[in-house]
C-alpha cells in the first residue's frame, strides 16, 4: 500500500505557535488564497491591492504550508520537492514568492499538534511586507514559477523535536518543514480574479 499524505496550512496564534492547522483539500477549490488575512477562508475578500504608479509591488500575506504524513503504510518518504508547470499564467504584473529556506515546524512526538521547541518557526502572518522582511527564518525567495518538474525546489524534511530524525518521514503526523509562499502585484497588474495556479509537491516513497 502506499502512504498516504496531506497538505496542510497553518495561521492564526502568535509566532511560535500557530491557531489552527488546516487539511487544504478540505477547503474546496480554488484549495487556498492568497489575499490580505491570516486565515484558510476562500472568499472574495481582503483582497490584494493593486499599487498605484511607481509604487509596489503589494504583497499578500504569507501561507506556511507543509506536507503532512497521514499513515506511512510502512513506507519511508524522502527526496521532498515542489515544482509548478514553469508558466505563469496569472497574469501581467502578478506572482507568487516561495521561500528558499525552510523554517522548522515542530512536532510534539504524541499527536497532530504543534509544541514549542528548540528551533521552530513559525512565524503569524499578521502584515502583507515583504517575505524576506517580514520572516525571520527566510532570507532569499524566487517565483515559484522558476521550479519544474525537470528543476525543482528541494523541501526540507523537519528535524526538530521527537520526529522526522534522519531526514525522512516514517511515521504518522510526521512533516516537512514549512513552504512559505506570497503572492505579489506589480502596479502593471489589472483588476479582477487571476487564474488559479496549481503547484505540486513530489516525494519518493519506499
Amino acid at each position: 500500500m502506499a502512504a498516504t499524505v496531506s497538505i496542510y496550512v497553518d495561521h492564526g496564534g502568535v509566532d511560535g505557535t500557530p491557531a489552527t492547522s488546516t487539511r487544504v483539500d478540505d477547503l474546496g477549490p480554488p484549495r487556498m488564497k492568497l489575499k490580505l488575512a491570516d486565515n484558510a477562508t476562500i472568499d472574495e475578500s481582503d483582497k490584494i491591492i493593486i499599487p498605484t504608479a511607481g509604487n509596489g509591488p503589494y504583497y499578500s500575506y504569507p501561507k506556511s504550508i507543509y506536507l503532512h504524513c497521514d499513515a506511512p503504510d510502512g513506507k519511508v518518504l524522502t527526496n521532498v520537492k515542489l515544482y509548478t508547470s514553469g508558466s505563469n499564467n496569472l497574469g501581467t504584473g502578478c506572482d507568487i514568492q516561495v521561500g528558499l529556506q525552510f523554517p522548522c515546524r515542530y512536532y510534539n512526538g504524541a499527536a497532530d499538534v504543534y509544541g514549542a521547541g528548540a528551533g521552530d518557526q513559525y512565524e503569524i502572518a499578521n502584515n502583507a511586507n515583504e517575505l524576506v522582511a517580514e520572516h525571520g527564518g527566510i532570507t532569499s525567495s524566487a517565483s515559484i514559477f522558476t521550479y519544474t518538474s525537470a528543476s525543482p525546489l528541494a523541501v526540507k524534511i523537519n528535524s526538530v523535536g521527537a520526529g522526522n530524525q534522519g531526514g525522512q518521514i516514517d511515521a504518522a503526523h510526521e512533516t516537512t518543514c514549512y513552504i512559505e509562499l506570497q503572492g505579489s502585484v506589480a502596479n502593471t497588474a489589472s483588476e479582477g480574479t487571476t487564474p488559479q495556479a496549481t503547484v505540486y509537491i513530489s516525494y519518493d516513497s519506499a
